[in-house]
This record gives C-alpha cells, structure tokens and sequence, in this order.
C-alpha cells in the first residue's frame, strides 16, 4: 500500500469514528466537506420479515421453484378446501340431529303421548326442561 493511500484511509477512519464516536469524546465531529458519499455508513430504515428476506436472497432459479410451489399450493386448496368444509359442516348436521332425536325422545315424545292420551292438560307440560 503506498504512503497517501495509508493517509487517505486513516483519515476516513478517523473520521467515522469522530462521527460515531461524538458522545465519548465529548467534541463536535470533523467531518471532511469533500467525503465521497459511497464512504459512508448505511442505514437501516426498512423492517424486513425473514420470509422477505429469504425470498429477496433466493437465486433466480429458486424464485421459479418457489413459484410453482405456491401455485401448486394453490391449486391444492381449490380442491381440498370445499370436500374439507362440507365433511366438518355434515358432521356437525349429524351431530345436531342425533342431539335433536335424543331430546325429542326424552322430552317430546312423552309429552305428546301424555296429551294424546288425555292425561295431560295443556298448562300442566312444562315449557322448557332441557
């Protein structure tokens, strides 16, 4: 390395750390009028989710694959999801109507005989029992 390029980077890091270093050393910074912008530190100001980052440094080959992967996904969905809905909705519909029958047989079937019957009188079958 020659005799100026040494000067030249101790300069740049004299003055980074001046820069980075101003409530330590208690002084204003120095900083050189004629810095070249590419010297400078950069800055953060974007939050980036791991997904995005992941998907951002993938090789271009990967965005391909990963693609396919989501349409495949897709795709997937469109069919699984409607046989999943209806397989949960029509066990709860069983469900409901075997909850239904037990109640009827328990409660409604003996009401109603009770009342073809004559034994019961219209006020005296209780509203609710459940």
């Amino acid at each position: 390395m020659a005799a100026d390029d040494t000067d030249s980077v101790l300069r740049k890091a004299d003055a980074l750390i001046r820069r980075t270093r101003v409530f330590v050393a208690g002084s204003t910074p120095e900083l050189p009028e004629t810095l070249p912008p590419e010297d400078d530190l950069p800055v953060l100001t974007d939050i980036v989710s791991e997904q995005e980052a992941a998907l951002a440094t993938a090789p271009p080959h990967m965005q391909q694959h990963l693609d396919a992967l989501r349409e495949e996904l897709s795709r997937w969905l469109e069919q699984e999801l409607p046989h999943a809905v209806l397989k949960v909705t029509d066990g709860l519909a069983d469900q409901l109507m075997g909850e239904l029958t037990d109640q009827a047989e328990k409660n409604l079937l003996p009401r109603l005989i009770a009342r073809l019957d004559g034994t019961a009188s219209p006020l005296a079958i209780p509203k609710d029992e459940s």
